[in-house]
C-alpha cells in the first residue's frame, strides 16, 4: 500500500499571498489610501502564506519558486509588518526608513539572478520580476537616501504594476491546471535550460 503523500502545486497560493501584500502596501506609499492596522494583518498573513507554500515547493522540489516564495514573504511582508506596527500602534519612526531601504536592496540583488531564471517560464513572468527588481532598487536606494523621494514613487508604481501582473499570473496558472490546457497564455520560455551539469558528466 503507498502512503506517500502527493503534493499539489502551491504556485496560486503563494502568488495571492504575494499580491494581497503588495497591492495594498503600494497603494499605501503611493498616497492612494490611509495607512490602516489592517494592512499589518495583510503583510503577516500574507507572508505567511508565502513561507507555507515555499516550503511545499521545497518539498515537491521546486527550487525556481520555493526560494522567492520563503524570502519574499519573511523579508518583504512579515519584516515590514513589524515597521507598520510601530507607525501605526505605536505612533513613532522609531524604525529608520534607511533599515528598510538597505533590506530592499539585499532583495534586489537577489531578485536579479531571480528574474533571470524567470526567463526558463516565460517571457511574461520576465518582465514582471524584472520590474520586481527594478521597484526593489528604486525603493531601497530612496529609502537609503540615495535617491530622491520621487525615485521610491516611481518604484512603487513598478512594484504595483508587478504585482497586478502577477494577478493575472495566477489565474492563468490555476485555470490552465485545473483544465489541463492553455486558456489564459503565460508567454512562451526565453531560454532553454543549459547542458548536463558538470558534476553529471563526471559521474558518467
Amino acid at each position: 500500500m503507498n502512503n506517500q503523500m502527493t503534493w499539489a502545486n502551491p504556485a496560486t497560493a503563494g502568488i495571492m499571498g504575494l499580491c494581497t501584500v503588495v497591492i495594498p502596501l503600494a497603494m499605501t506609499n503611493l498616497g492612494w489610501i490611509e495607512p490602516s492596522p489592517l494592512l499589518i494583518g495583510w503583510l503577516i498573513f500574507g507572508g505567511l502564506v508565502q513561507v507555507i507554500t515555499g516550503i511545499i515547493e521545497f518539498k515537491r522540489g521546486g527550487l525556481l519558486f520555493a526560494t522567492p516564495l520563503l524570502v519574499f514573504g519573511f523579508m518583504l511582508c512579515i519584516t515590514p509588518a513589524f515597521g507598520e506596527i510601530v507607525k501605526i500602534w505605536i505612533k513613532t519612526d522609531a524604525v529608520s526608513a534607511a533599515v528598510s531601504g538597505v533590506g530592499f536592496l539585499v532583495v534586489a540583488v537577489y531578485v536579479a539572478a531571480f528574474f533571470i531564471a524567470c526567463g526558463l517560464v516565460s517571457w511574461f513572468l520576465f518582465t514582471l520580476v524584472l520590474l520586481l527588481d527594478l521597484g526593489l532598487w528604486l525603493v531601497g536606494f530612496a529609502g537609503a537616501g540615495v535617491l530622491g523621494a520621487g525615485a521610491g514613487t516611481i518604484g512603487w508604481y513598478c512594484l504595483l504594476i508587478f504585482a497586478l501582473g502577477m494577478l493575472y499570473m495566477a489565474c492563468a496558472l490555476f485555470l490552465n491546471e485545473m483544465f489541463n490546457k492553455p486558456l489564459l497564455p503565460i508567454g512562451s520560455p526565453l531560454f532553454q535550460p543549459g547542458g548536463v551539469p558538470e558534476s553529471k558528466n563526471v559521474a558518467s
